[in-house]
């Protein structure tokens, strides 16, 4: 488990998180795994709190789960696309083999499949 930085360092330090566990993922499946891991720093814009990313690896999947210290909504899909945000869980939602949000919370959790190269 890692803390990411409130800063701008938070997306890079996401996607290095994956890089160093998804050795088991195909180029593809990795840069998606990248990119969803990325959408992470939203927990330090709105969450609350320290925010943390745990990437757990099993012999078929990697999952990713951020979790910050707030007690809002929990993660929900936005109903309107605006050019400054409702795009993160969509993309999220489009490119994970699975994900899902704890209710009540604000820890969401993706898992992509490991495939045959």
């Amino acid at each position: 488990m890692a803390t990411l930085p409130h800063s701008a360092d938070s997306v890079a330090a996401a996607r290095r998180l994956v890089d160093d566990h998804a050795a088991g993922l195909t180029p593809r499946r990795r840069q998606d795994a990248g990119l969803m891991a990325s959408l992470a720093p939203n927990a330090p814009r709105h969450g609350q709190g320290v925010v943390t990313v745990e990437i757990v690896v099993a012999p078929d999947t990697l999952r990713v789960e951020v979790a910050d210290e707030g007690h809002g909504a929990g993660a929900v899909i936005a109903p309107a696309l605006g050019a400054s945000g409702g795009w993160g869980l969509r993309i999220v939602a489009e490119l994970a083999d699975g994900w899902g949000a704890n209710v009540g919370s604000t820890r969401v959790r993706c898992r992509v499949l490991v495939e045959d190269a």
